[in-house]
């Protein structure tokens, strides 16, 4: 992270976190508390630093001297202020952050899509067993296109294209349908964020259904989404102009599995395993968001 830039968004995490935890009833001193530790979890993830490496270096930091952490402290702090603040309180907090990230825009370019996170254990009562569909690079390696099963979780995700910055998530276990979370993704951004008319909505075959395209055009969007030939015909890919940019949400995904390491799971259970997908995303705002 550029520390000559990095303060700034820090200081509006710590804000939106320290705001939202005083909502729900907690002083003002464990409300600034929650949100260092949060800020110290994307820390964690840019990084690729386990609990024990954080508590070292935080103190050493710049940025960890101005969050206030300082020599000595122990390293089993940061599991306690996990559980203690709990997946619901990072989940929000991300939203609210993004929400006053694109107060005043309007969004002209969104697309959907879901990527694998795979279970740290076959202990993991959570994680269930669904299809993946291999990476371009996987591709090229094995020369195969064909899906595989895995034993884990997904993160389904609404993206701004121009931006790159992920709107909404929801963390699910694999073996649930990508269109299932298209709702209750959709109606967050549809109320956080002002839509431009007639935006786009990028999708592939696995969003065609009547309901989904009838939803986008009852909101005045056009869908943008490849035809799903159900196993009878060709899936036939659109031929509008911004189709392609669908992988923007591919290059999230990559970004946040290559450089923030959120496919590197070491956690069981859906709760854990969200608040280090969370962690993942505050990290990814904190070094792209402009």
């Amino acid at each position: 992270m550029n520390k000559t830039t990095i303060k700034d968004k820090i200081i509006e995490v710590l804000t939106h976190a320290a705001l939202y935890m005083r909502q729900k009833g907690h002083t003002h001193h464990r409300g600034k508390d929650a949100a260092k530790y949060i800020v110290a979890e994307a820390i964690k993830k840019d990084k690729h630093l386990t609990d024990r490496q954080l508590a070292e270096y935080l103190p050493k930091d710049e940025i960890g001297r101005f969050l206030g952490f300082k020599e000595g402290m122990c390293y089993s702090s940061f599991s306690v202020m996990r559980k203690r603040i709990g997946v619901k309180a990072y989940s929000d907090i991300y939203h609210e952050l993004l929400k006053e990230y694109f107060r005043g825009k309007q969004l002209s370019l969104i697309c959907q899509d879901s990527t694998d996170i795979p279970a740290f254990s076959l202990k993991d009562k959570d994680a269930k067993f669904g299809y993946r569909t291999p990476s371009k690079r996987e591709q090229q390696t094995l020369k195969s296109t064909e899906k595989s099963y895995l034993l884990g979780y997904k993160t389904h995700t609404i993206v701004e294209v121009t931006s790159e910055l992920p709107l909404a998530f929801i963390v699910a276990p694999a073996n649930r349908h990508d269109s299932k979370f298209f709702d209750v993704l959709f109606n967050r951004v549809k109320s956080n964020f002002a839509i431009r008319y007639m935006a786009k909505f990028l999708a592939d075959a696995a969003y065609h259904s009547t309901k989904i395209l009838w939803t986008l055009r009852e909101s005045d969007m056009i869908p943008v989404i490849a035809s799903n030939g159900r196993r009878q015909f060709k899936s036939e890919v659109p031929k509008d102009k911004d189709y392609g940019k669908r992988w923007a949400v591919e290059r999230v995904f990559s970004r946040l599995k290559e450089v923030f390491g959120m496919s590197k799971n070491r956690f069981i259970g859906i709760e854990k395993v969200g608040i280090h997908i969370i962690s993942c995303l505050f990290a990814y705002f904190l070094r792209y968001a402009k």
